[in-house]
């Protein structure tokens, strides 16, 4: 519309599910596993790997396990005299040892590069890779933002709940038609302008929260346009309204965004506004992301089930 400000919409690109982690957990249990060669041969120098694991330990949420249960690991997972390491075994006995994630490296002539697999479900979580071994605590940086950017995610994606009593509609509008509704494979373009709206059978409070691209934990709603997030029953609210002074366009990177709505039937703080920032759009950013994520679960486990009401829209945006 003509004389709105356009406010864009980042989109994430992680979309794992994660049974294995406890939607309150305030840690993740890591194991490095050590540095291979270009043909996966474990290293002797173990340099890499001690420097991974010091930048790790700058981090609260990650609790590295003890170098014993890693040491059992690799006698378990070492090909006989070849000293060549079979990843797949690894990840499957790291699991068994109560290590959720586990990360592999490799120190070669054209560079290094390190990956983090979930061990749950076997899938790469983060990866990174650097020129050279000077460069380990780059990589390290690189490897915990993904790591804590996934589990943020995963925190706010577990957030399910159905309750009996309440029936709350939520879906997004693609401006020149189209509806995302939960449940379903929904696509948007890079560009597309949105409106998010919802609707419920009761009297309540309603919260939508995102997660964008560099992982920043996002409240969409309410906001400083609208700070207000009382909802009357049976009222369609769209967000933002027709009387508001602003768009959402979908904006770079392509790739899946997860949109969570939280309908509550008392008020409650899924987020700590003094801990947000930002215009418009209240956000988390860099370090407290997962805390963030964190405290929702928290504020999701307070509220009786019958008292709040989840949905979910996940959506693949392309170019």
């Amino acid at each position: 519309m003509k004389g709105r400000r356009v406010i864009a919409v980042f989109i994430v690109s992680i979309a794992i599910l994660a049974p294995g982690l406890d939607a309150q957990q305030a840690t993740v249990a890591l194991g490095i596993l050590p540095f291979t060669d270009a043909k996966g041969k474990a290293l002797e120098d173990g340099a890499a790997a001690a420097e991974l694991s010091a930048v790790f330990a700058r981090y609260r949420f990650i609790r590295q396990v003890e170098r014993s249960r890693l040491d059992e690991i690799m006698k378990e997972v070492e090909l006989g005299m070849t000293g060549l390491v079979d990843e797949g075994s690894a990840v499957k006995a790291g699991k068994v040892r109560g290590i959720e994630i586990m990360v592999f490296g490799v120190s070669a002539a054209t560079g290094v590069s390190a990956r983090a697999v979930h061990a749950e479900t076997g899938r790469v979580i983060a990866s990174a890779t650097v020129a050279s071994a000077g460069e380990v605590r780059v990589l390290g940086e690189r490897l915990a933002f993904d790591i804590e950017t996934y589990l943020a995610r995963e925190n706010v994606r577990r957030l399910r709940n159905d309750s009996p009593s309440i029936a709350t509609e939520f879906w997004v509008e693609r401006k020149g038609g189209g509806r995302l509704v939960p449940g379903k494979a929904n696509t948007l373009k890079i560009g597309n302008s949105v409106v998010f709206r919802f609707r419920s059978n009761r009297d309540g409070y309603l919260t939508i929260v995102d997660i964008q691209p560099g992982g920043d934990v996002v409240v969409l709603y309410p906001n400083e346009f609208s700070k207000d997030n009382r909802v009357v029953a049976g009222t369609l609210y769209s967000v933002p309204s027709e009387s508001d002074t602003f768009e959402v366009s979908v904006s770079e990177p392509a790739g899946t965004d997860t949109v969570v709505a939280f309908f509550t039937q008392r008020k409650a703080e899924w987020l700590d506004r003094s801990k947000l920032e930002g215009e418009g759009f209240w956000t988390v950013k860099g370090p407290g992301r997962f805390a963030a994520a964190r405290g929702l679960s928290i504020t999701a486990t307070g509220l009786k089930k019958d008292e709040w009401e989840s949905a979910v829209i996940e959506i693949e945006v392309g170019r």
